[in-house]
């Protein structure tokens, strides 16, 4: 899911980004950091989830390693 579709998901749920910060005792910036998947925190993307009742895979999808072949 985008970053600006998860963002609507939030508002229509009557809550914003600074809420959930206040909720979880975090700052805005990490929140919004998850959000715009730069960075990955569990419990706030689980927050996010069960929050807009999507599965947090679906809203935050983990890219796959890379792993180096040695030669």
């Amino acid at each position: 899911m985008h970053p600006e579709q998860i963002k609507a998901a939030i508002r229509m749920k009557g809550m914003t980004a600074a809420m959930i910060a206040d909720n979880l005792e975090v700052s805005q910036s990490s929140v919004s950091h998850v959000i715009n998947k730069r960075s990955h925190s569990e419990r706030i993307e689980e927050f996010i989830a069960t929050l807009i009742d999507e599965p947090r895979e679906e809203l935050f999808p983990r890219k796959p390693s890379l792993l180096r072949r040695s030669a």
